[in-house]
């Protein structure tokens, strides 16, 4: 399995959910069933030299975007198995001085 090295700008973006199934009933009463945790999401920037951005879009593309998971150690964590979310990635280039593309990771359970 690949491994991403990449180091994303300080700013990112976490996300945590919680599967709950709501059963509303006509009498206004509901049931709720917690269906465990959803997977660990991460919104991550770069930028950089546009050679350096260049080889992120390259690892985007060897791994056909969404389609295969690779290794990835998120901000203050340890390694895990992720994918990125989007099957479509946008990078910016500014001139030859820099570049910045954004990509948001997703935990394989």
């Amino acid at each position: 399995m690949a491994t991403f090295t990449a180091t994303p700008l300080y700013a990112y973006q976490r996300g945590i959910n919680h599967n709950v199934l709501v059963t509303e009933f006509e009498s206004g009463k509901e049931q709720r069933k917690y269906l465990g945790v959803r997977a660990r999401t991460w919104t991550v920037g770069f930028r950089d030299t546009p050679a350096a951005i260049k080889a992120i879009e390259d690892f985007y593309n060897d791994r056909k975007g969404s389609f295969e998971a690779f290794t990835w150690t998120p901000p203050g964590g340890s390694a895990i198995s992720v994918r990125f979310e989007e099957g479509s990635m946008t990078v910016n280039y500014y001139g030859t001085h820099y570049a910045e593309c954004e990509v948001t990771m997703r935990e394989i359970l």
